[in-house]
Parts: structure tokens; C-alpha cells; sequence
């Protein structure tokens, strides 16, 4: 064997050897630790972007009842009553509430005509409606552990049905308006709220445009109320009429979560105004701005 040849098997050998060869420890640690500063940048806007797209998702199921509203609108002149057959001396109130009415513009007219409103909304006869999730009435960011299930399942857990059990859940809610000790109406009013503090959705009394002179376009008729003290209460299904909320007046958004604005969308909530457009409101906005947005005749038309 000459020289030329036993260094070329040398060399055969050597690579061999290399291409054998794995990672060292010191190696593998680095890429570890590269992978891992990566992923902690990443996350972060990951996270945001994946909150971006639920808040889009959001809007576009406020902005579908939005239309369903008009539509309802354009056909009977009125929106619909918040809550229809509300009136609290009334033992046997059947209490249906405004997505009742617009049900078949939510693209469910079979669940509309087997509404029976000549029921209450959490009967018998209303159970399956009642009991039907609706994902449009819901918004992507909502903790589960804010809304326990999607429905009311067996509130008392007797391992029967009641009234009022298996009602599915809306992240949504008419705005009744403002209240607070400058905005009560003198006992014996139509509404608890003074006309100047009342909003779209308010009992019994269907609103039209006429009513609405803070102009649609500065009006609040749905917000986001997500939970309603931790999905547990009442007020937050959708066929309950009592899913309509009057906003105290000194609460700021996202920090009460019974039957005030608030949302899991980080610093801000949605609104959905009577002329079908969609706003996310700041947490930071002033409580003058969103009070004038959540009454329907204040004079006080206020905007960004």
C-alpha cells in the first residue's frame, strides 16, 4: 500500500468517526436555552395575536345582532321590548327577553317559531328553545371560570329538572340605561331610571327611532356583560327578559361584573350601537362619554 492510499483510508476513517459523533452536553444546553428565550419572546405576541382575532370575532357576532336588530326594526317600527311581560308585581310574568323577538333574524327562524311566548321563559314548554347555545350570543375571550358551562345545567343539583335549568348562557345585554342617585325616577315611574338616564332596552315599552334623539349613531342598544358575578346568577341567559342592565354611574368598565359593562378583552369592552356599528370602548374612557353612550334622550351627544 503506498502513502497516497493509506492516507485517503486515514481520511475515511476520520469522517466516519465525525459523522458519528452527537452533540455534546455544553451543545445541547445551548439549544435549549436559545429555544426557550425564543419561545418567551414569542408568546407574548402570540397571545396578543390571538386575542386580536377573538375580540374580531366579537364584534362580528355584535355586529350580526346588530343587523337582526334593524331588521326587526324595519319591520315593526320599533326595536324589540327589552323584556316583555316584566312587571314585578306580577307573580305569573312570563318575562321573554328581546333576543326572543329577533331569533329568526339570527338565522334561527325554527327555534322562533317554537318559541311559545305564551309561556314564561324558563317553562317547560320553553326548555329546548331555552336551552339551545347560541355561539353568536357568546364572545371567544370569555373565561370558562367566569361562565361555569354554557348554560345553567341543574341549578340546585337535585339530579332533576326545574324551572329555569339547562338555559343557555349570552355574553350579551340590552342597555337599560344608567342609574345611580341623580338618575332615579320618582316611585310610581314607568321605568326606574329617570327619562334622562333610560336607555334602548328598558321593560314593557318598545323603543323607536323618535325616542332616540341622542342620534343612533351615539346610542348604545347591546354591551358586553360577560358572567354576570361569575356566571352563577341570573340575568345572563338568553331568554331571560331580565338580560338587560342599567350601568351605575360611577362604575368604571371591566371592574363589576353583575349587570355592569364588562368583558375578558383586555382594557376595554364592546358595544353595539343602534345603528348596527361596533365600538371597543376603553377602560380609561371617561364615565361622562360612556354614560352619555348608554342613554337614548340625555342631550348628551358625546363621541371620539
Amino acid at each position: 500500500m503506498n502513502i497516497t492510499q493509506t492516507i485517503r483510508r486515514l481520511s475515511a476513517v476520520h469522517l466516519r468517526a465525525r459523522s458519528c459523533s452527537g452533540f455534546t452536553l455544553v451543545e445541547l444546553l445551548v439549544v435549549i436555552a436559545t429555544v426557550g428565550v425564543l419561545v418567551a419572546l414569542l408568546l407574548p405576541a402570540l397571545s396578543g395575536v390571538l386575542e386580536a382575532a377573538r375580540r374580531m370575532t366579537c364584534s362580528s357576532h355584535l355586529h350580526q345582532v346588530g343587523l337582526a336588530l334593524n331588521s326587526y326594526q324595519s319591520r315593526n317600527g320599533t326595536f324589540p321590548t327589552g323584556c316583555d311581560d316584566c312587571a314585578w308585581w306580577d307573580a305569573e310574568r312570563k318575562q321573554h327577553s328581546w333576543v326572543t323577538a329577533i331569533l329568526a333574524n339570527l338565522d334561527h327562524p325554527a327555534l322562533q317559531d317554537a318559541y311559545d311566548f305564551e309561556a314564561s321563559y324558563s317553562s317547560e314548554e320553553n326548555r329546548s328553545v331555552a336551552g339551545q347555545v347560541l355561539p353568536i350570543l357568546l364572545c371567544p375571550s370569555t373565561q370558562t371560570t367566569d361562565r361555569k358551562g354554557l348554560t345553567t345545567g341543574d341549578k340546585n343539583a337535585n339530579g332533576q329538572w326545574d324551572p329555569g335549568d339547562d338555559l343557555a348562557y349570552t355574553d350579551y345585554g340590552g342597555i337599560y340605561g344608567i342609574e345611580g342617585p341623580p338618575y332615579q325616577a320618582p316611585w310610581g315611574s314607568e321605568h326606574f331610571v329617570a327619562d334622562h338616564a333610560i336607555g334602548v332596552m328598558v321593560h314593557e315599552t318598545p323603543t323607536n327611532f323618535r325616542m332616540i334623539r341622542d342620534g343612533l349613531a351615539y346610542t348604545a342598544i347591546v354591551g358586553e356583560c360577560t358572567g354576570r358575578g361569575g356566571g352563577a346568577s341570573e340575568q345572563s341567559e338568553w331568554a331571560n327578559g331580565q338580560n338587560v342592565f342599567a350601568k351605575y354611574y360611577q362604575t368604571n368598565i371591566n371592574t363589576n361584573q353583575n349587570n355592569e359593562l364588562w368583558s375578558d378583552h383586555p382594557e376595554g369592552v364592546q358595544l353595539l350601537f343602534c345603528d348596527g356599528h361596533v365600538m371597543f370602548v376603553a377602560e380609561e374612557t371617561s364615565q361622562t362619554v360612556v354614560n352619555a353612550f348608554l342613554t337614548r334622550a340625555g342631550n348628551d351627544r358625546v363621541g371620539f
